[in-house]
C-alpha cells in the first residue's frame, strides 16, 4: 500500500514525497481499536468511551477552554460534547452519578441529590457534513428541563445504550460549586535551593467561617492539581496550622509540583495549508492522513517561552461555518525521534488522550528508524500534547524524562475544597479557586 503526502509551504506545493507501509511491519498501532486502560483504577468512575466515540469536550458552557465545573444553584451549566463514528444508530440515554472527592460512588440514591428521571433519552445530535468521515455529533447540557442537580459535589455523566443500560458508551467526570469558603492562594518559587529552578510551590489558606462550628482534621479535604492532569494532584487531608476559621494548607517547603514545560502544538485546522508541525497531508481510500515533523527529546536545561493552552484542544476548521459537524477526522502520525534507551514506555498525553494512559495511546518503538511511532484519529482543530515516560513495572508517570522540567513554566492550579460535617453520608464541594503560576488573579 503506498500513500502519498504532499508537502505544503505557506498554502503551494513545494514537493512530493511517498512513504511506503508495509502492512506486516507497520509501527504505527491502530488506535482506533483498541479500549482497555492500563492504568485504570476499577473502585473510581473514570472518564471512558467506546472506541467509535471521539472528540469528547466537558466544560462550562460558553468557556470551551474551563474545566467542567459549574456554580450550584445559579444559570451555570456543563456542555459535553461527542462524536459517534460507529455505523450504527442506537438510541442513546443519560444519566448522572453523585460521588466522592476521589470519584467514588456516594452511598446515597439518585433522588436524594437529582430532580427528574433517572434516565433520560439523548436526543440532541447533529449529522456530519460535507466530510469524508460520517459522524453523528452530540452536544448536552446539565442541568436541564429535565435533569436537576439537588446537591454540590463531583459527579459522572453515564452515557448508556437504550436497549442495554449496562453498556456504557461514554463516562465524562463534572463537578458543582456552592461558594461556602474563602480560598487565598498563590504560586511561588520553592525556597530549597534544589528545586528553585525546577519546581513550583503552592500556597494556600481557607478559611471555613461560614460552614459554622467544624472539625478541620475530618470534615474538610483540600485537592491541588495542576492543569487538570488527574496523575499530578494532591488531596490534603488536614491542615498544617490552624489559626480559628483560617485553615492553613502549606508550610515553607510544601506542597510543590514539578513546573514541567510548554505542551508541544499541533494545528490540524485546514487540509488545504500546512504548519511548521506538519510535513505533508493526502488525501488516502476516502480518510485524511497527516504526517507531523519528527519531535526530539527536550535536553536544554534553559527554559523557552512557547504559550500554549495547557494540554487542551479546540475542534476547529478555517473552511467551514459550522466547525462541530463539518470538521473532518483525519489520521495523524507522530514520531518521536530516539536518543535515549528507554527502560520503559512512552505514552502521547493531554485531553486528546483523555488525559490518560492507555494501551491505544502509547507509542511504539520501530527498529528500523529506531524512533518511537503511534497514529491517532483526530478531528480537525487545534492541539497540545507532551510525550510522558512510564517505567517498567510502575504505574506512575515521569512527565519530565522527555520533556524536562523549569519553574518558568506558565502553569494553571485549581484548588478544590470539600465539606462533609459529622454524620453526613455525602461530600460537598464548598469551594473552588483557581490560581496560574505566571498571571495572577
Amino acid at each position: 500500500m503506498y500513500i502519498k503526502f504532499t508537502i505544503y509551504v505557506h498554502g503551494k506545493i513545494n514537493a512530493l514525497f511517498f512513504i511506503i507501509i508495509t502492512l506486516s511491519h507497520f509501527c504505527y498501532s491502530n488506535n482506533r481499536y483498541i479500549t482497555l486502560n492500563v492504568l485504570q483504577d476499577t473502585t473510581k468512575l473514570s472518564n471512558y468511551c467506546q472506541t467509535e466515540i471521539k472528540s469528547i469536550k466537558a466544560y462550562k458552557t460558553g468557556f470551551e477552554l474551563n474545566q467542567p465545573v459549574a456554580e450550584f444553584n445559579t444559570d451555570e451549566t456543563i456542555t459535553v460534547e461527542f462524536d459517534d463514528l460507529s455505523e450504527s444508530i442506537e438510541q442513546l440515554e443519560y444519566t448522572v452519578i453523585h460521588c466522592n472527592y476521589s470519584w467514588q460512588r456516594t452511598n446515597i440514591n439518585f433522588m436524594e441529590y437529582a430532580d427528574g428521571f433517572e434516565f433520560n433519552p439523548l436526543y440532541e445530535y447533529q449529522y456530519s457534513s460535507g466530510t469524508m468521515v460520517q459522524y453523528r455529533h452530540y452536544a448536552l447540557s446539565i442541568p436541564n428541563s429535565n435533569l436537576k442537580l439537588k446537591l454540590s459535589g463531583n459527579y459522572i455523566l453515564q452515557v448508556v445504550k437504550q436497549s442495554n443500560r449496562q453498556e456504557i458508551v461514554l463516562q465524562q467526570q463534572f463537578r458543582v460549586y456552592e461558594p461556602k469558603v474563602k480560598i487565598d492562594a498563590l504560586v511561588r518559587q520553592p525556597v530549597a535551593t534544589s528545586i528553585q529552578r525546577t519546581h513550583q510551590q503552592v500556597e494556600l489558606t481557607v478559611n471555613t467561617a461560614q460552614l459554622g462550628k467544624i472539625d478541620p482534621d475530618t470534615d474538610i479535604v483540600v485537592l491541588i492539581d495542576q492543569n487538570n492532569q488527574p496523575y499530578n494532584k494532591l488531596i490534603i487531608k488536614k491542615p498544617q496550622y490552624i489559626d480559628g476559621d483560617r485553615l492553613q494548607y502549606y508550610t515553607p517547603t510544601w506542597p510543590v509540583f514539578e513546573g514541567g514545560n510548554e505542551f508541544r502544538q499541533l494545528n490540524i485546522k485546514s487540509f488545504h495549508y500546512q504548519t511548521a508541525e506538519v510535513q505533508g497531508i493526502r488525501l488516502f481510500d476516502g480518510v485524511y492522513h497527516t504526517m507531523l515533523t519528527p519531535d526530539k527529546r527536550v535536553k536544554s536545561y534553559r527554559y523557552t517561552d512557547s504559550r500554549d493552552i495547557n494540554g487542551k484542544y479546540i475542534i476547529k476548521c478555517d473552511d467551514v461555518t459550522d466547525s462541530p459537524t463539518e470538521a473532518d477526522y483525519t489520521w495523524v502520525y507522530f514520531t518521536l525521534n530516539n536518543d535515549l534507551q528507554f527502560d520503559g514506555d512512552i505514552y502521547l498525553f493531554g485531553e486528546l488522550t483523555g488525559w490518560q494512559l492507555n494501551p491505544k495511546f502509547r507509542m511504539n518503538f520501530n527498529p528500523q528508524s529506531g524512533n518511537y511511532e503511534a497514529k491517532l484519529f483526530l478531528k480537525q482543530g487545534f492541539y497540545n500534547y507532551k510525550y510522558v515516560f512510564v517505567s517498567t513495572g510502575t504505574a506512575t508517570p515521569d512527565y519530565n524524562r522527555i520533556e524536562s522540567t523549569f519553574y518558568d513554566t506558565e502553569n494553571g492550579y485549581t484548588i478544590y475544597v470539600y465539606f462533609k460535617p459529622y454524620g453526613a453520608r455525602y461530600w460537598q464541594l464548598v469551594g473552588l479557586q483557581g490560581v496560574n503560576s505566571r498571571y495572577k488573579n
